[in-house]
This record gives C-alpha cells, sequence and structure tokens, in this order.
C-alpha cells in the first residue's frame, strides 16, 4: 500500500484536492473507521513538511504465509519474567526454516543479532514507519538492501530470547511499537486471530 502527496491519480481523486483531505481519507481504516495506527501514519507524515513530495509504503501483508499466533500485541503471560507483561508485536509460530517476507518496500537498517531479538531484520518504510522481524535462524539481506513487498527476508528460527521456533513481529511508527493486526487484514488472518491460541513463546525484553 503507498501514498504519495503527488500521487492522487492512484486513489481515483482530483489533482485538485487539498493535501490535508487525501490524507484525512487514506487515514480511514478498511473498516471504515479512523484505526489509531494509521491516524499515527498520517499526523507523523503532516510532520514532514507540506512542500515535500513524500511516498509512504505501509505494511499491508502477512510476514508468514502459514503460521498458529501463539501471542498477539499487547498485556500477555511472559514465559521468562512468570507474569504479565507488555509484547511489542505478534508470534508467528512455526517449522525452523519457515520463510519470512518484508510486508511493504522499504530499506534494510540492522540486519544482525540484537539481544533478546535474536537475529533480527528490522526495515525502513519511510516516514518513520518500521518492521521487525526477530528470531530468526538465518537471514536473507543485508544492511542497506532495498527490498520490495514480498521479498525473502530471512526463515524462521528461536534464536535470542525464545523457547520456540517462531517470528517476533513489529510495526513501529516513529519508534512507537502499535498493534500490527490493522496492517494484516485478511480475513484468514482475522479468524486465526480468533482461533488460535497458544504458550507464549518468549520476545525480546521489554
Amino acid at each position: 500500500m503507498i501514498f504519495s502527496t503527488a500521487a492522487t491519480a492512484d486513489a481515483g481523486a482530483d489533482a485538485s484536492i487539498p493535501v490535508d483531505v487525501l490524507k484525512s481519507q487514506a487515514a480511514e481504516s478498511a473498516l471504515g473507521e479512523a484505526d489509531p495506527a494509521f491516524k499515527m501514519i498520517f499526523n507523523n507524515w503532516a510532520g514532514q513538511g507540506k512542500q515535500e513530495q513524500v511516498k509512504l509504503t505501509i505494511p499491508s501483508r502477512k510476514p508468514v504465509k502459514d503460521f498458529t499466533l501463539t501471542s498477539a500485541y499487547g498485556l500477555r503471560s511472559d514465559p521468562f519474567k512468570g507474569r504479565r507483561a507488555s509484547h511489542k508485536g505478534l508470534d508467528m509460530a512455526g517449522p525452523i526454516g519457515t520463510p519470512i517476507y518484508a510486508t511493504a518496500d522499504g530499506i534494510v537498517g540492522r540486519a544482525q543479532w540484537l539481544g533478546g531479538y535474536g537475529k533480527y531484520i528490522e526495515i525502513n518504510h519511510g516516514n518513520g514507519i518500521q518492521t521487525r522481524y526477530g528470531h530468526m535462524s538465518r537471514l536473507n539481506v543485508d544492511a542497506n538492501a532495498r527490498v520490495k513487498s514480498g521479498d525473502l527476508i530471512g526463515f524462521m528460527g528461536s534464536t535470542g530470547r525464545s523457547t520456540g521456533s517462531h517470528l517476533h513481529y513489529e510495526v513501529r511508527i516513529a519508534g512507537e511499537a502499535v498493534n500490527p493486526i490493522p496492517f494484516m487484514q485478511s480475513n484468514d488472518f482475522l479468524v486465526a486471530q480468533k482461533l488460535n491460541s497458544g504458550v507464549a513463546l518468549g520476545g525480546p525484553a521489554e
């Protein structure tokens, strides 16, 4: 999903419509209501300077095709702390070696071992939008590489602060973690979110 102050034609809009109106329209979620995460995106966009043409790519797919959701975003029972703690992303369990894909176009920031994340990749998507991928068994891209949505970036594992094979996936806006679920709105994922439950498999220390 791509938004640009210049690319009004892609949205089927008249080029004379003010940018503020376009941003307001684009901030409406697929459910027809303004989602807090998308509000943060467009508030951040507005702060970048209205005179510049700003291209923004928004994560809009699942990073793993098939998985079991074992921990959602928010408070959960931490397997290391033995108590409820904040979880900054989603834990998607699957076999070691399961392919992991970029969820939007962007440029790879760090691609390295990073503390509790283990083997870790971050992708910067413009205007403070970033996705993070942790606990990988193997990385398939290097820092500063340019990637497209759907590119293979690595493989699932259990490195770092982890008790089993899974992907820890985050979406961050201006450095702050937000719920990744609004960016993954396919029906099959929403159904899986309701049906799947499991034991937390760890995650980076908060």
